[in-house]
């Protein structure tokens, strides 16, 4: 392992993420509200059993969850957007683009009857498609403003652009005045519809967002007006106002079942005289599960955009000269990439060219020859690699590897966990690694996620999950993974993992963790911050919690690893029932 250099610029941000899928049997609470960051060129591990939760998450920032899902609660952040409040058309600008999948089993992620080299361009064909219908609708766009400036001045323009040659750079900057004034003139036509907006926001946050009548009509005023603002700002990177329709009715249409369905809960909860949601009957509770949060809890999520909205309008009228300077350097330079892209072919030789190359960046040797067979006469680790170079076609910023490892022999898991970090340093890569195995991410890890039962039950850097742990299902994970050292017999976890028909109610690893606490089967523990990097959700660490020591296994091996590597001993400020309390007496 080595010591990682933290990297605070965020790629992708998850928040308190809740996604339910729906059965016959009831609804499975699959993800209970997970939150972490994926930092530029650093790799994110989610670790865990199966069950835990690990996949879906993955398959929620990628947006390819089952039809019966229930996204509850929460956001995903990427490049200024909500990646569950875009549309699928926006979606597939991202997917396979921007964000890539490597998933476990390459034999079922290829297609049987067709040649590798043909997979490969295929790839890279429908992303330059994709990429020439977007520069298109992005002309359009554009094309719409520049009509509004000088006809002259635009006509010289389009032909500097046009006529400069590929791979040249392009200095626009004597546009840019020209195209501010049109810009600002734009900008005063939506101020009648921008004056008819303010007063309805304002009118239902005074209402406190409590009447559902005023919120619903406030989204058919607001729609319009919103819809006509676009013109002038859409090209900027945050977009308030093209998402906040979209925002109201969902509050509309989730605020409304809420409070339906708590209705039904409290009637229940009449019927059967309990004060908790808990002390209910079982199949009772299974009837339940989709009440997701209250429609207080609404309000507020509505209250925080309709602020942001506030605050985004009351500025749009008063760009600073450098604003309107910085908008309209940013669309001409738009403009001009939607030029060259538009115009840009690629012939078949071109694109055999880039797959033959790119089978050789993942190491494939002789790849003419892999170019031209198809996936059944190759190797497990080799069709590993083609599926790799086919997620890297596009060149996205980041990675998910969902336990790509897991459907090959040990020796070509050391080799392909070893060309993913090779990439990643090459291509500047951010990666989410999903795996059940600690020992997979000891050399692939920046950051780490443990899940269990849908939820992160301990997150921080690699050095702190490994040289510092503090939840039992971490300890639990770190003594069943062998390593060359090992002579005593592994720690298997008792138990199986929890039915997420009906979550518990306290924490979920208390029927499995033999040291549990009373007060782990009857309240949720919150997150303790060991440091500044390192969290974890056990009242293991609580102040009044009694001495609760770590596996031996695990304090052994810990000790061990800092007696070679004593730079990654962690400096925490609690050290409540830290391993390091017990090292010492290893020694």
């Amino acid at each position: 392992m080595k010591k990682t250099v933290m990297n605070n610029e965020k790629i992708l941000e998850v928040k308190d993420l809740r996604v339910s899928f729906r059965t016959d049997s009831g609804t499975v609470k699959a993800v209970r509200g997970i939150s972490f960051p994926l930092y530029k060129g650093r790799t994110m591990a989610i670790v865990g059993e199966s069950g835990s939760g690990k996949s879906v998450t993955s398959k929620a920032i990628l947006g390819i969850l089952a039809n019966n899902k229930i996204v509850e609660d929460g956001q995903i952040i990427y490049d200024g957007k909500d990646l569950l409040k875009i549309s699928e058309e926006e979606f597939t600008k991202l997917r396979g683009v921007k964000i890539s999948m490597i998933f476990q089993d390459p034999l079922s992620s290829l297609n049987p009857i067709m040649i590798v080299g043909k997979q490969l361009t295929e790839a890279m064909v429908l992303k330059h498609k994709a990429d020439k219908k977007e520069a298109i609708k992005v002309l359009k766009t554009i094309n719409g403003l520049l009509s509004l400036t000088d006809k002259t001045e635009t006509e010289r323009l389009m032909k500097y652009v046009e006529e400069t040659p590929k791979d040249t750079s392009i200095d626009l900057s004597e546009f840019e005045t020209l195209f501010a004034d049109t810009l600002e003139r734009e900008i005063k036509k939506q101020e009648d519809n921008i004056n008819i907006l303010l007063p309805t926001l304002k009118e239902i946050e005074a209402a406190g967002f409590e009447d559902l009548a005023k919120c619903e009509e406030a989204f058919k005023k607001t729609y319009k007006p919103l819809a006509a603002c676009e013109l002038g700002i859409a090209i900027e990177k945050d977009n308030d106002l093209s998402v906040f329709p979209t925002i109201v009715k969902d509050f509309c249409r989730s605020a409304k079942l809420a409070k339906k369905l708590i209705e039904q809960r409290d009637a229940y909860m009449a019927k059967y005289n309990v004060q908790d949601f808990y002390d209910l009957p079982a199949d009772v509770r299974a009837k339940l599960r989709e009440v997701i949060t209250t429609p207080e809890a609404y309000s507020e999520k509505l209250k925080a955009a309709t602020a942001t909205l506030i605050a985004h309008l009351e500025k749009l009228t008063s760009k600073s000269e450098e604003e309107k300077m910085a908008l309209s350097s940013l669309i001409l330079e738009r403009y001009a990439n939607a030029v060259v892209a538009s115009k840009s072919e690629l012939t078949s030789n071109q694109a055999k060219h880039k797959a033959v190359k790119m089978l050789q960046e993942v190491g494939i040797k002789d790849a003419e020859k892999r170019y031209a067979q198809y996936p059944f006469e190759l190797s497990g680790g080799m069709r590993q690699r083609i599926v790799i170079a086919i997620a890297l076609c596009s060149s996205p910023e980041i990675l998910i590897c969902d336990e790509p490892t897991t459907a090959l022999d040990v020796t070509i898991q050391s080799q392909i966990l070893e060309l993913i970090n090779k990439l990643k340093e090459e291509k500047n890569l951010s990666i989410v690694f999903i795996t059940h195995d600690l020992g997979v991410v000891a050399n692939m890890a920046d950051d780490i996620a443990v899940m269990y039962a849908g939820k992160i039950v301990e997150q921080g850097t690699a050095e702190d999950i490994f040289y510092d742990p503090r939840h039992p299902y971490t300890w639990a994970l770190l003594g069943s993974v062998p390593d060359l050292e090992t002579k005593e017999k592994l720690n298997a976890i008792p138990g199986t993992p929890p039915n997420m028909l009906i979550p518990a109610k306290g924490d979920a690893f208390t029927p499995r963790n033999v040291n549990a606490l009373e007060v782990d089967s009857l309240y949720q523990p919150p997150f303790f911050d060991i440091s500044e990097t390192h969290k974890v959700a056990t009242w293991n660490v609580d102040e009044r919690a009694p001495e609760i020591r770590a596996p031996e296994i695990v304090v052994k091996r810990i000790a061990a690893a800092l007696k070679e590597h004593p730079e990654f001993a962690p400096k925490a400020n609690n050290m409540k029932n830290s391993i390091l309390n017990y090292i010492k007496e290893v020694k």
